[in-house]
């Protein structure tokens, strides 16, 4: 681990994990403005893809498959789009990259869960960055219990 890496310091304490394996960590954030937003995070301190070993890329493509999975089973999620963008490491230096993807599940058909409708108005084209819809920890909790269902 490297104390000056904020995904490093994450990973000491994962608010709603939803898997752990031997070398990744998935986990939900607050921003569910595609249900189900996830991240993947590498548990060791690797700066770039270049670095990880053949058991990290093993592991990552048997959660690739385990999560499209769960989420297509739980949410009725067609694709998932993965995006490995680490760009918030770069501004301010020394810098500190650490893999991790995010994740965006994309729905067709808008799926309501927790009482709540999620609209996907993008569907069949590129994600909206700016998309922002932030639930109650209780709901993401509702989701991560609903996806470990499939895991």
């Amino acid at each position: 681990m490297n104390q000056n890496c904020d995904v490093c310091k994450f990973l000491e304490n994962p608010k709603h994990q939803i898997l752990l394996t031997d070398k990744w960590s998935v986990g939900l954030g607050d921003n569910h403005a595609y249900l189900g937003r996830a991240y993947v995070t590498l548990r060791a301190h690797k700066p770039s893809l270049s670095e990880l070993d053949a058991d990290d890329w093993r592991e990552f493509e048997d959660l690739v498959r385990k999560l499209e999975n769960a989420y297509g089973k739980a949410f009725g999620a067609v694709p998932l789009n993965w995006g490995c963008f680490m760009n918030n490491a770069f501004q301010e230096e020394p810098v500190h990259p650490h893999v991790h993807w995010h994740v965006f599940p994309r729905y067709k058909q808008a799926p309501e869960f927790a009482d709540l409708t999620f609209d996907d108005p993008l569907y069949g084209h590129h994600y909206d960055p700016k998309a922002e819809r932030n639930v109650s920890d209780e709901v993401v909790e509702q989701i991560a219990n609903k996806l470990k269902q499939y895991l």
